[in-house]
């Protein structure tokens, strides 16, 4: 929502928008949108890593560690939604002359698979364990 409210804020912003999209990402969305997204996570990723539960006490590589992976947990929910076209693919109505149900391609789906598997990559590229635990400061 946050990428989706800063780039609806910013539309009016020609150099930004990305409108036929580049290699398919992108379509119909802003870097501007973007840049809001990945920026408005990074405090809440911040908050939420550094109140986890590290085992030792302390944050493996300290607080650089905790930036780096806090805007690029931020950068990977907001290219994720990036990715996903607007308006929605959808399937088409039949294929090979048998009806589908009307599914479509949905950031709601993609932003949270997507993300997770770049907490794995980033966790594993900084050295942190992946068992992290976490489930506490997750408000929803």
């Amino acid at each position: 929502p946050s990428a989706s409210f800063f780039g609806r804020h910013t539309r009016h912003i020609y150099w930004s928008r990305i409108e036929g999209g580049l290699g398919g990402i992108g379509r119909n969305k802003g870097v501007l949108g973007f840049l809001g997204g990945a920026l408005f996570c990074f405090p809440y990723n911040f908050r939420v890593l550094s109140l986890a539960k590290w085992a030792g006490g302390t944050i493996p590589g300290g607080k650089q560690s905790l930036l780096i992976a806090s805007m690029a947990l931020g950068m990977a929910g907001a290219f994720a939604d990036l990715a996903v076209p607007t308006p929605a693919l959808t399937m088409p109505n039949k294929i090979l002359g048998v009806k589908v149900p009307p599914l479509h391609v949905d950031d709601n789906f993609v932003v949270p698979i997507f993300s997770g598997w770049a907490c794995t990559k980033i966790f594993g590229l900084l050295g942190w364990p992946l068992d992290l635990e976490l489930g506490e400061h997750i408000l929803f």
